[in-house]
């Protein structure tokens, strides 16, 4: 008797490869929301050895996807502050909340994304761009832009993020081995781009602690709509003691569910 949903031949293994190195992510609406925070408050999140990049800028945004060539339609929701690594400035997501498991363990499993799973609602009204996410019954995401201005689309729009990959100890204590230093790289193709201004509003959460980082100075908003094209490597490591206090993002705090 076939075992080859349990044990995949070489053909099945390379037909799941392909879809590894190259994720696409289609019918995409994004809003982002950028905003001028406290640089202490980016020393403090980003973990080692990422080190800060440019102004304390963060940067919160929802968005939906229509289809994908890997984990179907979802939406999902992000926060990320700039920093730098060897040379490379990247994004550093700090949150990821997405609204199906399949898009969960698909970003999780291969990038290292910080992903939990919400409740993710976009909408709009004219100009006017609502986005938010729930969790545990607690709103404690929400992004408002009023798009004032078309912006002319000259090629693709790129992107990159760091995330770091790496995974509990069996018992409890510590991390398995030293996580490594993904960096992901994503290409837009667009085929609408505006922009505005924007607000971000954050509500308290034990588990997703975004009230932390304060707003000082909102930077405005941009709206995208279009595919998104991803490929990552790894670019390093990190020690295991060392990033452990910055290995609780992905998860809630079990000790207070």
């Amino acid at each position: 008797m076939a075992t080859r949903s349990w044990v995949k031949s070489p053909e099945q293994i390379k037909q799941i490869e392909d879809v590894l190195a190259k994720p696409a992510f289609l019918e995409g609406r994004t809003i982002t929301v950028t905003y001028l925070t406290r640089p202490e408050i980016i020393r403090e999140v980003l973990p080692p050895p990422l080190e800060p990049a440019g102004e304390p800028l963060v940067s919160v945004g929802v968005g939906t996807f229509g289809s994908s060539n890997c984990v179907g339609a979802f939406a999902g929701g992000w926060v990320d502050v700039r920093a730098k690594y060897n040379g490379i400035e990247a994004s550093y997501c700090l949150a990821m909340p997405m609204s199906t498991d399949v898009a969960i363990i698909f970003g999780r499993e291969l990038f290292g994304e910080p992903k939990k799973q919400g409740r993710v609602r976009l909408e709009s009204d004219g100009d006017v761009v609502r986005g938010s996410v729930e969790r545990h019954g607690i709103p404690y995401l929400s992004v408002e832009a009023r798009l004032t201005e078309d912006v002319p689309i000259n090629g693709p729009a790129l992107s990159d993020r760091f995330h770091f990959k790496f995974m509990h100890s069996a018992d409890g204590r510590g991390l398995e081995f030293d996580p490594v230093i993904v960096h992901a790289h994503f290409e837009s193709k667009l085929r609408a781009l505006k922009r505005g201004d924007g607000k971000v509003i954050f509500k308290a959460s034990h588990h997703d602690p975004l009230t932390e980082l304060e707003i000082l100075e909102f930077r405005g908003a941009v709206y995208m709509e279009g595919d998104i094209y991803a490929n990552a490597k790894r670019i390093g490591t990190v020690d295991a003691k060392r990033f452990l206090p910055y290995a609780f993002q992905n998860i809630d705090d079990y000790s207070a569910v």
